[in-house]
């Protein structure tokens, strides 16, 4: 079943934030849901029509993230101990149209999807009213307290995996994170990272065959990491595409 909101078009970003990423223990955390480009957008409310799945993972342990609809922040989310919190959040599946196959193009263009073009016109697909479904996968790293504790997969379909914590790096130290597929390591997709301190100079990298990228971060604050991966659809779906697309925030100290 294909959900359409009034979000905007699919190149533009899907992501999580809070107003206090480094809060001490025990404190309560608002979580906003955000579309947009460079790292500003427009706040969405909770809707659970609208996701999958929407849930706080830490120390070990899931929890489904309840609300009312239409509760803006989206979620206070009460953290318990001191640690690493998790937040993830899946969409259901939105679609979009592309009438023209410039627009198509630059999109592909621009998230750095290679070999899509070549096998669009293989597959004989049209080149106008190109249908594409797609999906968000979204997650937000918290820092309470000491902020100790370790990123994990949480079983989104696409997920960025920070593989050091990026509240306990040193100055000068780069995040090395990891692209996953259904729980596969994912090779040679884009990583975008965008600094909220100068969000319109994004820095862009190719995960490498183990689906690693060292990602620098030159900024102290907010980060948001961004990639798409796109596939054929599932049998039985209209659409001539099926997309991805995987988010991680968090605040660089």
């Amino acid at each position: 079943m294909v959900v359409l909101l009034a979000w905007p078009a699919v190149a533009h970003e899907f992501w999580l934030e809070t107003t206090d990423y480094s809060p001490p223990a025990r404190a309560t955390a608002p979580v906003t849901i955000h579309v947009g480009q460079f790292f500003k957008g427009s706040s969405f409310p909770y809707l659970d029509d609208e996701f999958v799945r929407f849930s706080l993972h830490a120390k070990g342990r899931a929890q489904e993230i309840k609300g009312l609809n239409g509760d803006l922040p989206a979620a206070k989310i009460a953290l318990s101990e001191p640690g690493l919190a998790i937040v993830v959040y899946h969409s259901k599946p939105l679609d979009l149209t592309f009438k023209e196959w410039e627009k198509f193009d630059a999109y592909i263009q621009e998230q750095g999807i290679r070999g899509i073009l070549p096998r669009h016109d293989s597959g004989e697909k049209p080149r106008t009213g190109i249908k594409e479904l797609y999906e968000r996968d979204a997650k937000l790293l918290i820092g309470a307290g000491a902020a100790e504790g370790q990123d994990q997969l949480t079983g989104l379909p696409l997920e960025l995996v920070a593989e050091r914590n990026p509240y306990r790096l040193g100055p000068d130290e780069a995040l090395p994170v990891r692209l996953y597929f259904r729980g596969t390591p994912l090779a040679d997709v884009q990583v975008t990272a965008f600094s909220k301190s100068d969000p319109k100079q994004p820095k862009k990298f190719r995960t490498d065959s183990s689906g690693r990228a060292t990602v620098p971060l030159p900024h102290a604050g907010p980060w948001l990491l961004n990639a798409v991966h796109m596939i054929d659809p599932p049998k039985g779906q209209d659409a001539h595409w099926y997309s991805y697309w995987a988010s991680l925030v968090f605040s660089r100290p």
